[in-house]
């Protein structure tokens, strides 16, 4: 996948740096994921999101933390160095108790298994980014999110967001659901998708694409790309419904 901006460089060469850090490719998620696996993509994202199962022998955010001209953000996030300027660097972390012992509440059910989803069925895409500067792109090679995994974590994130990112992921979740060089493996990925999961993604789509409609609409206008129509949110919501009951 490439992309040219400024800002986009320094996300991918903060990948890069992490790599470095933690000894291995992080775990995209997020806004570069969901940029990765559009096949248009509408907009340019200024920081990274990793998700850390804490398997390593120490937590991703405590290594990135420690690393040298890094600063700690709260509440999980490290504003990392790169050539290009810092990059905020947000660490989703998911302990394997919230896995074996699911909590009662939908959204933070939703919140260990989607981000455990993707962590565990990632697939490698080479990201290159061109800088206004010129010079040799940056480039790497990293783990990323699979569209199911990211329209659940999308779905998810909503509720405890400021009205400007509901917008935006919102927006990634309709874009992702109507693309159809992506929707197919989407829908079937959700399709196949743990039952329980499954039901809290039906649960957050009811609340978002179709009993909250509206404000939703609102939302994703006020955000950058932010074109889409009603009837874009009820056929999103017709096919990512049917899908979680397959």
């Amino acid at each position: 996948m490439s992309f040219i901006g400024d800002g986009m460089a320094g996300v991918v060469q903060a990948v890069a740096n992490v790599t470095a850090l933690i000894g291995r490719p992080p775990v995209v998620v997020g806004g570069l994921a969901v940029m990765c696996r559009l096949s248009s993509p509408y907009r340019a994202t200024t920081d990274l999101d990793l998700v850390d199962r804490l398997r390593g022998p120490a937590p991703h955010l405590q290594v990135l933390r420690a690393g040298e001209g890094a600063e700690a953000e709260q509440p999980a996030a490290v504003l990392l160095p790169t050539r290009f300027g810092p990059v905020k660097v947000d660490v989703l972390e998911v302990r394997q108790v919230e896995i074996d012992e699911p909590s009662d509440d939908p959204g933070d059910r939703l919140h260990a298994s989607s981000h455990a989803w993707a962590d565990d069925t990632a697939t490698p895409v080479t990201i290159e980014v061109q800088h206004s500067r010129g010079g040799e792109p940056v480039r790497v090679t990293t783990p990323v999110a699979e569209p199911g995994p990211l329209v659940a974590m999308k779905l998810q994130a909503v509720m405890n967001r400021a009205a400007a990112k509901q917008g935006t992921d919102l927006q990634d979740v309709v874009r992702l659901a109507l693309d159809p060089a992506v929707r197919d493996r989407l829908l079937d990925q959700i399709e196949g998708c743990d039952r329980q999961m499954a039901a809290d993604i039906a649960t957050h789509v009811d609340l978002w694409l179709v009993r909250r409609r509206d404000a939703s609409l609102r939302w994703i206008h006020a955000t950058a790309g932010g074109d889409l129509t009603r009837d874009d949110l009820d056929l999103a919501a017709e096919l990512l419904l049917d899908a979680t009951v397959g």
